[in-house]
């Protein structure tokens, strides 16, 4: 028997993309070339040359302009295993830290609500917040290694790190592909939930 899980994704980078939509937008503000193949978590401090106040500032007039957040086609594989996820009977919450410079919350969560409606993505709730854990979740996805520390310090039950490049080691799991993430929500499915036991030898090996 199988249980029905609170699912907790992160949008940028992982369900939409982020740098690629941000990048085209810099190229032509900018008038010069921004590369949108990331070498660091900050790589527009040391491949665009922007500071931190910079990038968000650009950040907020993309949205403003109707680019950010609301242009750019789902990452691949992003929409089928949402579907996938919700046609298990799994409950999608999409918490999202967009609220840049400039951007009130409450537009960030309408731009966000209309590009997820917009591609028929299935949704439980949206929440626009920097703390992940800011609504209980069984699995959270977040492809910040910042972000799963806190969730893997505020004692999340299962933090999973989406991984766009090999990271030797992590404190989260870490998952590189959408398959490897819906074997481990089917894993954690039918674990065996806390105060029960699973006979012997039936309990699922967890997914690395």
């Amino acid at each position: 028997m199988t249980r029905k899980l609170d699912i907790g994704l992160d949008i940028d980078g992982v369900l939409y993309p982020f740098v690629d939509v941000i990048s085209r937008y810099a190229t032509d503000v900018l008038e010069r070339p921004c590369s949108a193949e990331p070498e660091s978590w900050d790589w527009y401090v040391h491949q665009w040359g922007l500071t931190a106040e910079e990038f968000f500032a650009l950040c907020g007039r993309a949205v403003h302009d109707g680019v950010l957040f609301t242009q750019g086609d789902p990452l691949p594989g992003a929409l089928e295993a949402a579907d996938a996820l919700a046609r298990a009977g799994h409950r999608l919450h999409y918490v999202t830290a967009r609220a840049v410079a400039g951007v009130p919350a409450s537009l960030a969560w309408h731009r966000t609500a209309q590009w997820l409606g917009k591609w028929d993505f299935p949704v439980d709730s949206l929440t626009i917040a920097a703390d992940k854990g800011c609504r209980p979740t069984d699995v959270f996805l977040d492809d910040s290694p910042g972000n799963c520390d806190a969730l893997v310090d505020a004692g999340h039950a299962r933090p999973v790190l989406w991984c766009h490049a090999p990271i030797a080691d992590h404190r989260a799991e870490r998952v590189f592909d959408w398959p490897e993430f819906l074997a481990l929500v089917e894993a954690e499915s039918i674990a065996c939930p806390p105060g029960r036991t699973l006979p012997e030898g039936s309990r699922p090996t967890p997914a690395h």
